[in-house]
């Protein structure tokens, strides 16, 4: 079983928890952090960061953590 996963939020938080939960979590892909784009908050967007958590699968990884 696979579930998204998305973080959102101020640049520094979203890094801190990406780092956090990949730590933790080795069943979890995450991409990432990137600004947002919508034109609407163009003065304040957020961040992203978008992955996968799967159930009782470790995760091949290309960067370490």
């Amino acid at each position: 079983m696979k579930v998204k996963v998305r973080l959102s939020g101020t640049k520094k938080e979203v890094e801190r928890l990406r780092k956090h939960l990949l730590k933790n979590h080795p069943q979890m892909i995450l991409s990432s952090p990137r600004e947002g784009t919508n034109p609407k908050y163009a003065k304040n967007q957020q961040w992203f960061c978008y992955g996968d958590y799967e159930f009782g699968k470790v995760r091949q990884r290309r960067n370490k953590v």
